[in-house]
């Protein structure tokens, strides 16, 4: 008997019986090549297929016509026969683990840049796009007409595949609702004005593809509950607009999500980072749950199968998307249905390795899970040829995976940490606001590692001398890193690091620099943690704006909060020197010198340094030493752990 009922009881969606209400969402994923789905997509969707997963959503914003190319992120092109034996390869891999499979369709209307293909953009009128801010030409019949034909001939193509359905692509602003939001829509024809004229396109493009497929064949929608925009779409007019298009027949579901794409702002809202609250959609599926007929959807940071059983028993939706849940651990499914919760590997929405990148073209990855992208070369862990002593030095999360992994292979595993607690730089970072889950990845692998029989001890000192008492054949060295500090006068005596801030050590007076030169996460969380505290917080930085290497799911969330609580900004400015009371700074681009001032405290961000030299020590004494993680060079997290892994696989 499993502990979520409802949530691994099937249900129909249209023709199709879902055994489990656990849905894999069509998200763009990256890996498509010359615009055809590979080998590499196939493996990545067919690991959370074998893993459970009812219903397998793929291809988010596959494009249906060559004015909507889907290269500037490697996504899936359905506008030619060519793609076919494609989707057959793919949907066979679906069907031999018994999950029904859709993919979506889209065009992106003037949710894009034209630059990327110099190909013609289209849009309802001509109103640029908040987001990427080029102004589309306004669709005229005819090329309406090809495009309401370019959506039923992509379904028809998805059939011959062997796909059990197709989503409609109505939401992120893409061209259907661009009709439907007065903020894109300015006509003044019979796809214009009214709410009945501007839902015409789209229930055309509908119509249209219903006629090509048949009944035999699942056609449904992706739409917003709330665009959260300004003069746009918000829950009225969202379930106004679902009432009207079930009422119609003619979908199978309802796949709502929440915010849109259009702003930099909404972007990131739409696929909200580890700072949103779990389930946070939910109350907007809910709404349209009130007015329609066929089964709805849910989408939002559920990412545990506790969350996903409670929104199901309270009827706010009869499936849920957990997408992310399932980048970070395709297995879930099956560990939850088996009351395996321990070994889960939840999600703690970084969003880094994840959506960031696929915004980028990059393919898709998670921070947490080295596997994902990876799956042809890793998706099996073999045993080692024959056991060895591994002797791991220190407990952050590069040092942990290896040891998980090492241990996972069957080797004699001990892991040497100095601190009384494991997890590195991860319990720094989850002291700054909206990033309290920042250790989460660091938290399951030590659960992993002591459950495996990793033979972990804390409060250990590890010189040469302890290391070789353990007699090992393997050392890897996973010490981390420590604060920079730039050589510049004034930073030893006046300075202090954000690090030692955010651990706890007190920074005394009213107005603060804090001198940001690491361009992500440090500079922005020891200021808002600063401001939380009272504090007049000025942030300087030689860059154009401050976490300029954040994404675009990431960065907006933190701007927002950071202005909001009143943070000052001065840019492109390089600190030269701090001297009582101000420091100096020269302008990048003029070399203009001036001084900041007054001020009370500098802290400052310029990342980390390695910390290493035991390698030295060991050199000859050992058959092999290796470094991975800060101690190699100071990175990102999805750097350790990555790392981590790839040696442990290695050894």
């Amino acid at each position: 008997m499993t502990t979520f009922p409802t949530l691994f009881s099937p249900i129909h969606i249209g023709p199709r019986m879902v055994k489990n209400r656990i849905c894999c969402s069509a998200h763009a994923d990256a890996l498509a090549e010359d615009g055809m789905p590979t080998e590499r997509t196939v493996r990545y969707y067919e690991l959370k297929a074998r893993g459970g997963t009812g219903l397998i959503m793929c291809f988010g914003s596959a494009s249906v016509h060559p004015t909507s190319p889907a290269r500037d992120w490697n996504g899936v092109e359905l506008f030619q026969d060519r793609v076919i034996p494609h989707l057959q390869k793919f949907s066979e891999a679906m069907h031999r683990h018994g999950a029904p499979c859709v993919a979506q369709i889209t065009h992106r209307g003037r949710r894009g840049r034209s630059s990327n293909t110099w190909g013609r953009m289209y849009g309802p009128s001509a109103v640029r796009e908040p987001n990427h801010r080029e102004t589309p030409h306004p669709l005229e019949p005819k090329m309406m007409r090809e495009f309401i034909e370019a959506f039923a001939a992509a379904a028809r193509r998805l059939q011959e595949g062997g796909f059990d359905g197709c989503e409609v692509m109505a939401s992120h602003c893409h061209l259907i609702d661009q009709f439907w939001t007065p903020n894109a829509n300015r006509r003044s024809d019979e796809y214009g004005g009214d709410l009945t004229n501007r839902l015409r396109f789209g229930i055309e493009v509908l119509r249209a593809v219903r006629e090509r497929v048949g009944r035999d064949f699942i056609v449904g929608i992706r739409m917003t509950g709330d665009d959260f925009v300004e003069g746009g779409l918000n829950r009225s007019a969202c379930q106004e607009i679902a009432g009207r298009l079930d009422e119609l027949g003619l979908l199978d579901y309802f796949d709502v999500i929440g915010a849109s794409a259009e702003t930099y702002r909404t972007e990131a809202a739409a696929v909200p980072d580890m700072s949103f609250p779990t389930a946070l959609y939910c109350p907007l599926a809910s709404a349209i749950k009130a007015v329609v007929r066929v089964p709805v959807i849910a989408t939002g940071r559920i990412n545990d199968p506790t969350t996903a059983e409670r929104v199901l028993r309270e009827g706010q939706a009869d499936l849920c998307i957990m997408t992310r849940a399932l980048i970070a651990d395709p297995d879930f499914p099956n560990k939850a249905e088996q009351g395996r919760l321990d070994d889960i590997r939840p999600c703690f929405g970084y969003n880094s390795g994840c959506i960031d990148r696929i915004y980028t073209g990059r393919g898709v990855t998670c921070v947490q899970n080295a596997v994902i992208g990876r799956e042809i070369e890793w998706a099996e862990l073999p045993k080692a040829a024959g056991p060895r002593r591994v002797i791991i030095v220190g407990g952050g999360p590069a040092g942990l995976e290896c040891a998980r992994v090492a241990r996972l292979r069957g080797h004699d595993v001990v892991l040497l940490e100095k601190g009384q607690e494991l997890g590195g730089q991860t319990l720094i970072a989850r002291r700054a606001p909206a990033r309290e889950d920042f250790d989460g990845a660091c938290r399951y692998t030590a659960a992993q590692c002591r459950k495996l029989g990793v033979d972990i001890r804390l409060g250990v000192e590890a010189d040469a001398s302890v290391v070789l008492r353990e007699k090992p054949d393997v050392v890897v060295i996973a010490t981390g890193a420590r604060p920079l500090r730039p050589a510049l006068p004034g930073f030893d005596t006046l300075g202090v690091s954000a690090w030692d801030v955010l651990l706890g050590k007190e920074v005394t007076g009213r107005r603060i620099l804090v001198i940001d030169e690491e361009y992500e996460q440090q500079g922005p969380s020891v200021a808002e943690y600063l401001l939380d505290r009272g504090h007049e917080v000025h942030i300087v930085t030689s860059e154009r704006t401050i976490g300029s290497f954040l994404g675009a799911t990431t960065g907006p969330p933190v701007f927002q909060r950071l202005f909001k609580k009143g943070v000052q900004l001065h840019c492109n400015l390089e600190v030269l020197r701090l001297e009582q009371g101000r420091a100096s700074a020269r302008n990048v681009w003029s070399d203009h010198e001036e001084m900041l001032e007054p001020f009370d405290a500098f802290v400052y961000a310029y990342g980390g340094e390695s910390v290493c030299g035991l390698e030295k020590e060991l050199e000859g004494k050992v058959p092999r030493v290796e470094l991975i993680g800060d101690c190699f060079a100071p990175r990102s997290l999805q750097h350790a752990i990555l790392e981590g892994h790839k040696l442990a696989r290695e050894l």
